[in-house]
């Protein structure tokens, strides 16, 4: 028969799903320390038990790590973890940023256009909230830099494509860990905030409409001034 038990899901899977969520979304950040397990229970209405289960496989799938004596930190995955298949292929070291670029015009163009499939009013909102971050913080490069990969997994979120929001949370981590430096030189320039702010709206404004097709233009338009950019910018250096 073509069919299994249906399992029982537990409230430690529930916990789980919550954290790895807030870190997909941005809300909790590369470095951030978690709450203790007796804060989360709290906060949550469940038992230090089920918090402990779900950290735990948090830790066993390199979301984030215990630290003796400093308590559990969001974890910036290593650039050859064995437990993750495309660590190598992504790390800095062995791709090319252009090739980082090729790679994603294909993860966010079809990315996006799911995305304004399937955006439920709380994918929205929350789209809306990372897209007034980027305006409200550009004078602050670090945090605009955070509400700026806050909209862009937002965006993959909203395609509701578990394996695909996985991917493009590993692939952010490492690509943005290698063009720190040159991302940071995006914000230096007026020019490029009036760019990147007017592509950014397109594309929420095409998901906000359903527009699947305009969304993966705009997509691609924005990628490819990115890679331009970086590419001039490595060239100059």
């Amino acid at each position: 028969m073509p069919f299994a038990p249906i399992r029982k899901q537990q409230i430690s899977d529930l916990v789980f799903e919550q954290l790895r969520e807030s870190i997909y979304r941005g809300e909790l950040k590369i470095g951030e320390r978690l709450p203790s397990e007796r804060e989360l229970a709290e906060i949550m209405g469940v038992s230090r038990s089920s918090v402990r289960k779900a950290i735990a496989e948090l830790v066993g799938m390199g979301y984030v790590e215990n630290r003796k004596g400093q308590g559990t930190f969001v974890k910036l995955p290593e650039a050859r973890d064995p437990a993750d298949p495309f660590a190598y292929v992504m790390s800095p070291g062995q791709s090319s940023l252009d090739e980082l670029m090729e790679v994603r015009i294909g993860l966010e163009c079809q990315g996006v256009a799911l995305a304004a499939e399937r955006a439920n009013e709380m994918d929205i909102t929350f789209l809306e909230m990372a897209f007034s971050e980027m305006n409200d913080w550009q004078p602050d490069r670090d945090r605009a830099k955070d509400a700026d990969m806050k909209f862009h997994m937002g965006i993959a979120y909203a395609t509701h494509n578990s394996v695909h929001v996985d991917l493009t949370r590993r692939f952010y981590d490492y690509m943005f860990h290698g063009i720190n430096k040159l991302h940071s030189l995006l914000y230096e320039k007026n020019r490029n905030l009036g760019i990147i702010d007017q592509q950014h709206f397109k594309i929420l404004d095409a998901i906000k409409c359903k527009d699947g097709e305009s969304a993966s233009r705009y997509m691609l338009q924005h990628i490819t001034f990115l890679r331009v950019f970086l590419k001039e910018t490595a060239e100059s250096e």
